[in-house]
């Protein structure tokens, strides 16, 4: 690809979407001032708990415990806080419970795949760092990203990949059993995908790995419009399911009324 074809196929939208009415309920957390003030900046009032928000944000900080995804620490992983896991298992199960979307940064990303049954490379070799470019499949363009984690989602089969990075960043890919060293002689490929962006419909998980909040103007207005998209998909699924309930009890409501008359005719030949 030439420089003037990625110019062209770049995330230019500097505009940030609103979330007229809605609220966030952002956890805490590394960069948490910035959080709020990137949910603001979308237009969105902050909710003081989950039972008031629409939306429930989970940001970045110290790794979560492997043993949320069935691994043991490696010597890279840091020392999780089992107190802030706990609690945040709590927070995800009552947004499951109460059907809450929910948006996760950083840490947060992982902490919902893990949770949604996915498990991460404990570290990554050569990630950390400079920003790179990502690319959303969905839209087919390509954005400048944020890059502070050692730490990354490993693919399944159950998440939506959103967006992967645009070039191999990383090099070596380190869980509890096993290494993935794509330079080395006689490796079986040279290529692992790195997912940037993800989610999980069935509980309504929306995430990144990078970090927005402290991101160009440009990728905090992609990472924004793709949870607006994002919620408005699930209302529309919300919406549909509601609309096969009503019809159900109409159904229901007509069969009964047959069930009546026909009852009332076998009484009053």
């Amino acid at each position: 690809m030439t420089d003037e074809e990625l110019e062209d196929k770049m995330w230019g939208v500097k505009y940030m979407p609103q979330f007229k009415g809605k609220k966030a309920y952002v956890l805490g957390g590394a960069f948490f001032g910035s959080c709020v003030e990137l949910m603001a900046e979308a237009g969105f009032e902050r909710a003081g708990s989950v039972e008031e928000a629409d939306v429930v944000v989970f940001i970045g900080g110290v790794d979560i415990n492997p043993a949320l995804y069935s691994q043991q620490p490696i010597q890279q992983t840091q020392t999780p806080s089992k107190v802030r896991d706990m609690f945040e298992q709590e927070v995800f199960n009552k947004c499951v419970e109460q059907k809450k979307v929910m948006f996760g940064i950083c840490r947060g990303a992982q902490l919902l795949h893990a949770l949604n049954g996915g498990e991460l490379w404990q570290h990554v070799e050569g990630h950390a760092g400079p920003d790179h470019l990502i690319y959303d499949i969905e839209e087919d363009v390509f954005i400048d990203a944020t890059s502070l984690h050692h730490q990354m989602l490993a693919l399944n089969a159950d998440i939506d990949v959103i967006a992967v990075t645009k070039d191999q960043v990383s090099s070596v890919f380190h869980s509890a059993d096993m290494i993935v060293d794509l330079g080395r002689e006689g490796a079986n490929s040279d290529v692992e995908i790195e997912i940037e962006a993800g989610s999980y419909l069935m509980t309504r998980c929306f995430f990144v790995q990078g970090h927005p909040e402290i991101g160009s103007a440009e990728y905090r207005t992609w990472t924004m419009t793709k949870l607006k998209e994002f919620m408005e998909e699930v209302a529309e699924i919300d919406e549909g399911v509601e609309a096969s309930r009503e019809e159900e009890e109409a159904a229901q409501v007509v069969t009964e009324m047959d069930l009546w008359r026909t009852l009332g005719r076998a009484l009053n030949p």
